[in-house]
């Protein structure tokens, strides 16, 4: 039985550090400049990108390819925490504009990342990471669109972009600590 108390209470320290990490990552830009949530957005673009392209690379290396999987599992880890900072930053500055706070919209970003964490498979076209990825990318360029329109759903948009992040967070630290944990095994 899946104890989803103990699920949000993981997805939640994961969500913190994820964050924290990306504000850290996010340091030598310019984001306390920004003033305005599509800006913000806006700012994350190339980090999507780059997080989109080592998700689709990682699913077809070879297996021996241990030294480059690695590296990009950390690109992934370091791109989707930077991007999901940045998210946050975008759903608290669109939150000041529409009298909203961001901690209300962290539920749903649990609310999605949860069922994509439950039902993630290798074995699916396109893989389930592969299709988070898609997903966070389609939304983040729905949410600048809702932005751009002052739409009444942005903050949705955000938080659906957030919990796409969250679950590619959560995957790279699995994937980190499986390669870690295989080379640390005797041979």
């Amino acid at each position: 039985m899946l104890d989803l108390e103990a699920t949000y209470r993981q997805l939640a320290a994961y969500y913190l550090e994820a964050n924290r990490r990306g504000e850290q990552l996010r340091e030598g830009h310019r984001d306390a400049a920004i003033r305005g949530p599509i800006a913000m957005l806006a700012t994350s673009i190339p980090q999507s990108a780059s997080l989109s392209v080592a998700v689709h690379v990682l699913h077809v290396l070879p297996s021996t390819a241990d030294e480059l999987a690695a590296q990009l599992i950390a690109t992934i880890d370091d791109d989707a925490a930077a991007v999901l900072h940045v998210c946050h930053r975008a759903l608290e500055l669109d939150g000041q504009a529409h009298q909203y706070s961001a901690a209300e919209w962290i539920p749903a970003v649990y609310d999605t990342a949860a069922p994509l964490l439950q039902q993630a498979r290798l074995r699916r076209e396109p893989p389930s990471i592969v299709g988070s990825v898609q997903e966070a990318v389609r939304w983040l360029a729905g949410a600048i669109i809702n932005l751009d329109q002052d739409a009444p759903d942005t903050a949705a948009a955000i938080a659906d972009v957030l919990g796409h992040l969250l679950a590619l967070r959560v995957f790279a630290d699995a994937a980190g600590n499986r390669m870690h944990s295989l080379h640390d095994e005797p041979v």
